[in-house]
Order: structure tokens, then C-alpha cells, then sequence
């Protein structure tokens, strides 16, 4: 056979352009199952509906709700704040804390469901509540904690009241801890850090990391009879799941050696037991699946408890949907259960229940709950009375037994018809899940009793055209070895049918080549098994995968046995990228039928022929990918979303690595400017790591942008998806050029050759600031950082400044005035110092007077930044009045 067919099928070919329709990525856990989008399928409003639960619970100061018929309540608490329990207005702590969590993991693993359906800003409203309420309770000397509000009310006799919490007046009872309620104030560690991690604030963190520290070293547990009883599983669970959080918001090591003594996953994760979460949590950070057990399976009613069995059952979904994203659970599973929950599937009794209040004609209406219901109380002769309000989106606690018996739509049943902020967690990471595997069904824009309604649309993205073209620089290194025979392993590991993978062919410079495309998963070695249809008895191909260049191992003419099955080996590098390819160019197209692969087969192999194995490492290809689709944007008030869906390629070899989005696009008012800009980036496999920078145009100058060193970030991705944060200062974001300029986004590396860029929030403020300046003289030490992009070293000069006389605060070039060139030289002794240092070969290079000239922000720093140039900058567009200012205000 001509070995030249084994040109790569990931670089086809010298300049091809294809244009094909662009389905939405597949995903390593996608069901086989087809969706539609008719009713119990419609997982966007399922969603939407989920999240009201919370709006109707909210305690305290309640401006922030979108319901209508809820209103301020328990404001005379010692600490406002948090939500109510269930139908009663008691807040137990450990729910609370757990149903927190949850949610927050909900966003986190199925981000891109709640932006596609505009529910991203209702859920931070819930999380920011639950969270402003943890740190309100923690009472911290410096970064100790002192005490922690764990309770409020007194459940027996706040179950005596039964009316609207806008009415029932001063609850009285608080209850502090000051240690040994470590499986609540563990909890709220866990919501604080999950919620920094989502959306990045600080305070988050600070306490997370403060209420750990006093779990761990508190770590005796509180019960509250018969309400919320602590279990077996002590509070190791609970300051496990904590610590998967910090070790995922701040990458610290002791976290993830804390997480090590996580307990192994055997019961469905609920408020008593997180173990199932925090082993999730273990094995996404180390690829490790063995003590994740509780993942669903079978097709009757997952049943665990008479109470709220549907909670658990909603719940099992989401953690199974989880466990789909890294190919270790079935998402079509999740998909029949939640059929259960929304009345499309008769239980075994032949009953069928949509158990979700509001979301079809036919849902329950009168669950147990006082606000739904103030003027008719749980007697059961009061059943015949319907709910005054609809308690939308609200899961209701579902039958008794396991066949669908011991269930009815009346007020008077707490046991199967009340309602939980952790009940609805689980339906809310369920929902998320499917619409992340399905994305059918769209959100509504009208909803009884509702206010504030969060709304994005959904379903099928539409097809687009997407013309790409690739460009093969060739092979830069090739390497010839004679190696191992491929034999077919004996051992046992995970298998991975078609469905489980991307399968099929391309067109490579000889013929078709066939392929199939899997996440390693951690595995040492893949077997691939394949079958020959023609009457070769030989077969020839490789595996490739990107680890920075594109790495391939070749095998050649591996004789087929009497069943004209062929087994192939390969040794997964430990570099190995998010994908791993296995491709089959002889025989070619049809004449070969990919059946399965199997990861880690070990065990003896038969033998056979030497096998001549190729490794050639190319450059990467370049690619350039264009959509012709227009860039959708929503929002307003301060938070302006892009949903884009644009596919990246990442080249390591090009010379600009910033890639340009349209401000335009995002349709700011004028006089509002950026504070926080977040990039929801996604791809088919784990991203593992990002490296990059952010910037800007400006409106100082044509062609002027902005770029802070400073800004540049090196984050670790343990997932398919991820937001990556850029807070630029006050002072640069009022240069940026929203009406006519683009803004950057530059990858100096990743560990992926592609990625989608699913949506681009911006978060803005209204307003300026100026400083009055106070002219001084100082003598420093100036330290020049300068950063490479593509290969991120960092390279630093040192240079003592003399005391000079003379001194024209911003006048960097010493022309007697201040000017945009003043700027630009900043950025040139930055950028290239061996040029416009202060011994640089340019004419113009920097002088001593200039570099004290030029220290115009923050006056005694440690020397001459990106910020001063942007100082002058401010001062040229009459954004400030003078030097020097501290950007910091």
C-alpha cells in the first residue's frame, strides 16, 4: 500500500476549504436517544420553572423576587436574609447550605444550559441570596470565625402558624454555634467557594476558606429532632465536598489532599450525605471513577425514601448527568426518570404524575406550603380549597413506595406533597443536564403570578454554514522505530461502543480513512477492535493526539485473524490531549467496520509480526473558522450578553493570538463602561489548561489598544467548559472603544485545538471619577515587566532611577508636553527595552527624566506600568483633570 495515505486526517490537506452544516459539538456522554421538543421534553422551561421555587422562599429583604404575590418578610431577624425551608418558614442550616451547593454545582457543570436559556442571571440572583446570607451569619475575628448563625425559628412552633410570612411577625429563636455543627458550616464553606468559582467574588472565598478552617477543626455535627437528624456519615462528607470546592476556586493542593479522604459515593447525594458529590468532585480532579458508585441505572422509578422520593430521584438524575460528561453515567437514563417526574411515564401502578406545580395543564397544584396558601390551612377538610397561588416550578415530595402508590395532590399530605429549597436543587441540576445533553424546548415569556420573568429562548441552535480552511505546514520532526506487536490484549477495562464515540470517515490524499474519535479518560492504553469487510488479511493506520503539536503512532500491516477481526494497542502518552484519534487508512472507507475500543486492556497479548511504528510530530495546522450566522445579544441594566457559538481554532504558531469581537455588538449605552467581562468558552473534551490575556481599541488613537500584562491569567480547566474572568481597571475600561472597536480575547496556549466560544457577558457601570493631582518628587527602583505571548516567559529588568530635577509629570518624551506619543513610548520601553530602554539603540528610547516624568500612577509604586500609559491617555480625553492619580479609587 502507498504509505503515503498516512497523511494525518487531521491535516487533510495543503489549503481545503470545507463548507458543511455545523451541528451543535457531540459530547463524550451523549445519549443515544433522540429528543423532541414536545412538552415533558422541554427542558428550557423546565428550567426556567425550577428556579421559582427559591423566589418564593426568599426571606428577609426581598426586592430581588419575581413573585408577585411575595413580599419583605422576618426583617426584625438577628440576621435577615437566607430562605424558608420548605411549606413552613423555619431555615434549618444544613438544607439550606446543601440546597446552596447544589445549585451552584448545577451552574458549574451545565453552564452553558442556563445561558442558552437566559437563566444564568436568575440563578446568581438565588445563590448571591443564599450566599450574602452565609457571610451575614459568620461573625469572623480577622480570618477566624468567632460564631455562625446555624438556625432560625423554632420548627415546632413555627409549624403552630399558618399563614403568609409577610405576616407571622418576630420568630424569636437563633441559633449560634461557636464549633461542632461541622456538617452545616461545612455547607456553607462549600455554596461560598462553589459560588466563587461561578462568579468570582472575593468575599466568597474569604469566607469559604474561613468556615472550612473552623469546620475542620470543629468537626462535631448538629441534629434538630426530628427535622434534620445528622447520620452516619458524620461531617467527613460534608468538609470533603468543601474542600472539592476550594481545591477548584483557588487550586490549592491541601484542598485536593483534604478531598483525598473523601468517602466513596454509595447513596444518592442529598442534604444528610454529599458523599456522591464530593466523589464526583475527587474524580474530576483526578480522573479517578472508582468511588463514584451511586449512578443510575435500570428503567423503573428510582425510589430511595418514602419522604420526597421524587427529590432523590431528581437528584440521582443530576449527578448521573454529571457523571455523562466525563462518559461515566447514561444521560438517556436521567431522560426516562425525568419522564416519571413530569407525568410522561405511568409508574407501575399505572398512575402517571406530573409532579413539577405549574409546569403542564395536568401538574400538581396543592402542595403543602404556607405562602401558596395562607388562607386555607392543611386540615384535610380544608383539600377541596385549591392553593390561593400557583407555586410555580416547585417539585412536589412524589409517592410513598416504589410502584407509584401513596400519592395525591392535596395540601394536607406534607410527607408526599410539600415542598423543599432542597428538593428543587436536584431538579434544577436535572433540568440544567438535559437541556445540556437534549437542548430541545424554549423558555415562556408569561407565567402566572410572576413578575420577573428570565427568559433566553432554547431549543435546536439552527443549523449555520461554517466554511473552515485548513492549512498543513508538514511534518517538523519524524522519528522510525521498530517496536511492540499489536496483539489483541486479554485484560478488561471500559468500552467504548460507535455510540460512545465520534465514528466515520474522511478523506484523506489516498482514499477515505476511517476513524473514531474518544476522550482517554485518564486510561494507560486503548485497544482498538475493528473488522475488515474486503479480502485484504492486513490492516495499516495509527492513533494522533494533540499534546501542543500533533503526536502519532503508526501500526502497519497487523494481520487480520480467521474472523477477519483485527486487534490494535496503543500506548497512550501521558501528555495526551483531550482526544485521542484512532484512524484506519488500509483498507480504506467501507472496507473495515470500527466496532469498539477498549481503555485500559492490559493483560498478554498473542503474538504476532514485528509492526513498524512511525512517530511524526507536526506543526499545527492553521485554521481559520468563519460562521455566517449574526451574533445574538440580551440583557441590559448592566449585564449585556453575547451568544456567539463560534468555533476556535488554537495555533501555537501564529503570530497574533488575539482574536477581535465587535463592541458593537453588545449594544452598551453610552456612559456606562465595562467592570467585569466574563468568556464562556466550551470544547469536545477536557480543556485542562488556558493561557491568555484580554484587551481593547481604545478611543485614544486609530489602531490604539490596550493590552495589561498584569491581566494575564494561567488557569487550570479540570472540564469540558469554563468562564474566564477579566475585571479591567475603571480607568482603562473608560478608553475602550464600545461603538467602534473590538474586544480581545488572546490564548497564548491550551491543551485543546479547538474550542467554542459559547457566549460573552459584560457587566457595566454608570459614571466617572477624577482625581485632583499633587505634585511630588521621589527617587525609585522601576521594575519593566515584559511578556511574550506564545511562550508566556516573563523577562524582568531592574534599573535605579537617580533623583532628577525637572520633573513634567506625564512628559515621557521631554518635549516640553504631554501627548499621546508620551503613552506610546511607555508602552514601547515596556515592550522592547533593549530599543527604548533606558540605554536603548532607538534615538527616542527612554531617558531618566523621562521615566520619572512618566510614574503618573499610583506616585510611590514600585516603578512605571501599562496603567501610567493609560493615565495619560485619561488625561488627554478630559477624564481626569491631572497627575498624579491612584487608580485604585
Amino acid at each position: 500500500m502507498n504509505k503515503l495515505n498516512r497523511l494525518k486526517s487531521a491535516i487533510i490537506s495543503s489549503a481545503i476549504a470545507l463548507t458543511s452544516i455545523a451541528a451543535p459539538l457531540s459530547n463524550i456522554g451523549a445519549p443515544s436517544l433522540t429528543a423532541n421538543a414536545a412538552d415533558g421534553d422541554n427542558y428550557a422551561k423546565l428550567l426556567q420553572y425550577s428556579l421559582y421555587l427559591y423566589d418564593a422562599n426568599m426571606c428577609g429583604y426581598n426586592s430581588d423576587c419575581g413573585i408577585s404575590w411575595r413580599g419583605n418578610c422576618h426583617t426584625s431577624d438577628e440576621v435577615p436574609g437566607g430562605f424558608h425551608d420548605a411549606g413552613d418558614h423555619v431555615m434549618f442550616g444544613q438544607p439550606q447550605g446543601y440546597a446552596a451547593a447544589t445549585l451552584g454545582w448545577a451552574y458549574y457543570e451545565f453552564k452553558d444550559a442556563f445561558t442558552a436559556t437566559g437563566q444564568d442571571a436568575h440563578l446568581k440572583v438565588i445563590t448571591d441570596k443564599f450566599c450574602k446570607f452565609f457571610r451575614d451569619a459568620t461573625v469572623l475575628n480577622g480570618n477566624t470565625v468567632s460564631k455562625v448563625l446555624i438556625e432560625k425559628g423554632e420548627g415546632n412552633q413555627d409549624h403552630m402558624y399558618w399563614g403568609a410570612p409577610e405576616t407571622q411577625g418576630d420568630r424569636g429563636r437563633m441559633v449560634w454555634t461557636t464549633g461542632g455543627a461541622a456538617n452545616i458550616t461545612a455547607e456553607y464553606a462549600a455554596a461560598l467557594a462553589a459560588n466563587y468559582v461561578n462568579f468570582g467574588n472575593p468575599d466568597d472565598l474569604k469566607y469559604a476558606e474561613a468556615l472550612y478552617n473552623f469546620s475542620k477543626q470543629n468537626p462535631g455535627t448538629y441534629s434538630v429532632a426530628p427535622f434534620y437528624v445528622s447520620g452516619t456519615s458524620g461531617s467527613a462528607d460534608e468538609l470533603a465536598w468543601a474542600a472539592g470546592w476550594l481545591y477548584k476556586a483557588t487550586n490549592d493542593q491541601k484542598y485536593l489532599s483534604d478531598l483525598g479522604n473523601c468517602p466513596e459515593g454509595w447513596y444518592v447525594h442529598c442534604w444528610e450525605n454529599v458523599g456522591l458529590g464530593a466523589s464526583i468532585l475527587k474524580a474530576e480532579a483526578t480522573g479517578n471513577w472508582g468511588g463514584v458508585h451511586e449512578i443510575g441505572g435500570g428503567n423503573e422509578y428510582k425510589f430511595y425514601d418514602e419522604w420526597g422520593s421524587a427529590r432523590h430521584n431528581a437528584t440521582a438524575q443530576m449527578a448521573t448527568l454529571v457523571a455523562a460528561k466525563y462518559n461515566h453515567g447514561d444521560a438517556g437514563w436521567a431522560k426516562g426518570q425525568m419522564q416519571y417526574l413530569t407525568g410522561d411515564k405511568a409508574f407501575q401502578n399505572g398512575r402517571s404524575y406530573c409532579l413539577i406545580v405549574g409546569f403542564k395543564d395536568n401538574s400538581s397544584k396543592n402542595p403543602h406550603h404556607r405562602a401558596a396558601s395562607p388562607t386555607a390551612n392543611a386540615d384535610a377538610a380544608n383539600d377541596g380549597t385549591p392553593n390561593k397561588n400557583l407555586l410555580v416550578g416547585a417539585l412536589c415530595g412524589g409517592p410513598k413506595m416504589a410502584n407509584g402508590d401513596g400519592y395525591a395532590d392535596v395540601r394536607s399530605d406534607y410527607q408526599a406533597n410539600e415542598v423543599a429549597v432542597d428538593y428543587n436543587a436536584g431538579l434544577v441540576g436535572a433540568a440544567a443536564g438535559l437541556y445540556h445533553f437534549y437542548k430541545t424546548g424554549s423558555t415562556v415569556s408569561t407565567i402566572p403570578g410572576v413578575s420577573k420573568i428570565y427568559s433566553g429562548g432554547g431549543s435546536t441552535p439552527t443549523p449555520q454554514v461554517t466554511t473552515t480552511t485548513y492549512n498543513d505546514p508538514g511534518p517538523s520532526i519524524v522519528t522510525t522505530t521498530t517496536s511492540y506487536n499489536p496483539g489483541p490484549s486479554t485484560g478488561s477495562g471500559k468500552t467504548l461502543l460507535p455510540s460512545d464515540m465520534k465514528v466515520g470517515t474522511e478523506e484523506g490524499k489516498d482514499g477515505p480513512i476511517s476513524y473514531a474519535e474518544f476522550a482517554p479518560q485518564g486510561a494507560k492504553k486503548a485497544t482498538l477492535y475493528f473488522k475488515i469487510n474486503t479480502n485484504d488479511t492486513q490492516a495499516s493506520g495509527g492513533f494522533g493526539t494533540y499534546t501542543g503539536t500533533w503526536e502519532q503512532v503508526e501500526f502497519e500491516n497487523v494481520k487480520a485473524d480467521a474472523n477477519k477481526e483485527v486487534v490494535v494497542d496503543y500506548d497512550i502518552p501521558s501528555n495526551v490531549g483531550s482526544t485521542v484519534k484512532a484512524m484506519i487508512w488500509w483498507p480504506q472507507g467501507d472496507g473495515v467496520t470500527i466496532e469498539k475500543i477498549v481503555l485500559d486492556g492490559g493483560g498478554s497479548s498473542t503474538p504476532t509480526p514485528s509492526v513498524t511504528t512511525s512517530t511524526t510530530r507536526y506543526n499545527p495546522p492553521v485554521v481559520t473558522t468563519s460562521t455566517n450566522s449574526t451574533p445574538s445579544v440580551s440583557g441590559g441594566n448592566g449585564v449585556y450578553k453575547l451568544e456567539l457559538n463560534k468555533t476556535l481554532e488554537f495555533d501555537d504558531g501564529a503570530d497574533d493570538k488575539m482574536i477581535g469581537f465587535d463592541w458593537a455588538d453588545f449594544k452598551i449605552p453610552s456612559g456606562e463602561y465595562a467592570t467585569k467581562i466574563e468568556f464562556n468558552i466550551s470544547a469536545n473534551g477536557n480543556i485542562d489548561k488556558w493561557v491568555g490575556n484580554f484587551g481593547s481599541s481604545t478611543t485614544v488613537a486609530p489602531d490604539y489598544w490596550y493590552m495589561d500584562d498584569d491581566a494575564q491569567q494561567d488557569k487550570s480547566i479540570n472540564s469540558n467548559k469554563a468562564t474566564i474572568t477579566w475585571t479591567p481597571s475603571a480607568s482603562a475600561a473608560k478608553t475602550f472603544a464600545y461603538s467602534l472597536g473590538e474586544l480581545k480575547f488572546g490564548t497564548w496556549w491550551t491543551n485543546v485545538s479547538s474550542y467554542k466560544m459559547d457566549s460573552i457577558v459584560v457587566y457595566t457601570e454608570k459614571g466617572s471619577s477624577t482625581v485632583t493631582p499633587t505634585p511630588t518628587t521621589t527617587s525609585r527602583t522601576t521594575t519593566t515587566t515584559t511578556t511574550t505571548k506564545v511562550t508566556t516567559t516573563t523577562t524582568t529588568t531592574t534599573t535605579t532611577v537617580k533623583p532628577v530635577s525637572n520633573l513634567r509629570l506625564g512628559d515621557t518624551n521631554c518635549d516640553g508636553t504631554v501627548e499621546l506619543a508620551d503613552a506610546i513610548l511607555i508602552m514601547q520601553y515596556m515592550a522592547n527595552p533593549n530599543r527604548f530602554g533606558l540605554s536603548g539603540s532607538d534615538p527616542n528610547h527612554m531617558t531618566e527624566q523621562g521615566l520619572e516624568n512618566a510614574n503618573v500612577y499610583q506616585k510611590n509604586s514600585s516603578g512605571v506600568t501599562a496603567n501610567d500609559a493609560l493615565a495619560i491617555q485619561e488625561y488627554l480625553l478630559g477624564l481626569i483633570s491631572g497627575f498624579p492619580i491612584d487608580m485604585l479609587r
